[in-house]
């Protein structure tokens, strides 16, 4: 049974009070930790306000709201946003909405549509917007207009006002991210709540884990991308090793990646099986090229053609990661590995969600994480699905197709 809401504030609260433990008897632990949000404060206004010596603020359309969305973190980050603002489209149909996000790209790619309105840098003024919201895990209105909002929303200002009150008691979160997102991730799962579902739950707005927003795919382009590629008319699925290209491993394998010998040797059996769907590898600058895949687009794609190929093929198989989260934006089923991240917290229902063993979601237990098991000399969690096990829930997806 998930938790109560009183039960969700309890544990933000008890959260709060184990972050404030090392200080509760030390004033210089105490002032430490009070100096950094202080300084982090202090060198974001300072930011604001050298970039408004030069520039007045931009005019707000007279009747209709001006939003922002600034997305942290990756691009499947960016591809579950999409999710977010649909539904933020669907509550305000005239609004402007824009997104910000490190790469101009990767937004234009996933709203190609015209979902938002249009890109914005990081350096944005908030004051050329009637509401910030930023965030990755969770949400929080950095800035907002509040005449201007209760003018133009008044019918929203109750769900407003209840997400702003839940954000009040999220800071221990918001302030510690990513350090903290891996308990968020266990304390949401426990309320009922979601990767997808949480930036809703945190800005008022009513979202599923499972709702969908697909990117419309232009027919002409989709030829055109895969007969560039070498794939049009070919069978194939797509394959992932699970690297995010802007994660740095220290020089050590991921450990989000299922081995490379799991690959290998599903490869043969999938081969066995399947001898006329090709194996086509997608991956960017810091994937590991499979030499045993029938094409390797390791960098070798642009990132507009990427759900374009991801449409095209019958599957995508990936441990979790934001190609896995690019495919939920297509029409593609996906079979997807988890280990270091939570499968209640990041799986769809229309994949297959594979995990093995008793060990798992070590997500942002320790700093780096990402390229370092916790407990072994090796991501155990990843190596105990078995290749087998892959390539079977492979089968049972394609013999569906036909």
């Amino acid at each position: 049974m998930p938790m109560s809401e009183n039960e969700l504030h309890l544990a933000l609260l008890q959260l709060q009070e184990l972050a404030a433990l090392y200080g509760k008897d030390s004033a210089v632990v105490r002032a430490a930790q009070n100096f950094h949000l202080k300084r982090r404060a202090c060198k974001k206004a300072v930011r604001l306000f050298l970039r408004r010596l030069f520039k007045k603020p931009a005019a707000k359309p007279q009747d209709r709201l001006k939003l922002l969305v600034h997305v942290r973190g990756g691009i499947g980050d960016v591809a579950m946003t999409r999710v977010f603002v649909a539904r933020l489209r669907e509550k305000f149909p005239t609004a402007q909405i824009y997104i910000c996000y490190d790469s101009q790209s990767v937004v234009e790619m996933i709203f190609s549509d015209g979902l938002a309105d249009g890109f914005a840098s990081r350096k944005y003024d908030p004051r050329d917007y009637d509401l910030v919201m930023s965030g990755c895990h969770a949400f929080y209105f950095d800035y907002v207009d509040l005449p201007r909002l209760q003018r133009l929303a008044p019918q929203w200002m109750s769900d407003f006002e209840q997400a702003r009150a839940l954000q009040e008691r999220m800071k221990i979160i918001t302030q510690n991210t990513p350090h903290l997102d891996g308990l968020w991730a266990k304390i949401s799962v426990a309320y009922g709540s979601s990767r997808i579902a949480n930036m809703g739950l945190t800005a008022g707005l009513p979202v599923g884990q499972n709702d969908r927003a697909p990117i419309p795919l232009s027919p002409e382009k989709m030829q055109s991308v895969l007969q560039h590629l070498g794939l049009q008319g070919k069978k194939y699925i797509t394959i992932h090793d699970g690297t995010n290209t802007n994660t740095d491993l220290h020089g050590r394998p991921a450990t989000r990646c299922w081995p490379r010998e799991h690959w290998q040797e599903f490869a043969r059996l999938f081969k066995q099986a399947f001898p006329d769907i090709w194996l086509v590898q997608l991956g960017g600058s810091n994937s590991t090229v499979f030499d045993f895949a029938d094409v390797s687009l390791v960098g070798k794609t642009r990132v507009a053609d990427l759900p374009y190929v991801l449409q095209g093929a019958r599957l995508h198989v990936d441990s979790e990661s934001g190609m896995t989260q690019l495919a939920n934006l297509t029409d593609t089923q996906a079979v997807v590995l988890f280990g270091p991240t939570p499968v209640e917290y990041f799986g769809y229902a229309r994949n297959v969600n594979l995990r093995a063993g008793d060990c798992h979601n070590c997500m942002n237990i320790v700093k780096d994480w990402m390229s370092r098991c916790p407990l072994f000399e090796r991501n155990e969690c990843l190596w105990k699905i078995t290749p087998q096990q892959v390539c079977e829930a492979v089968k049972k997806c394609l013999q569906t197709q036909k």
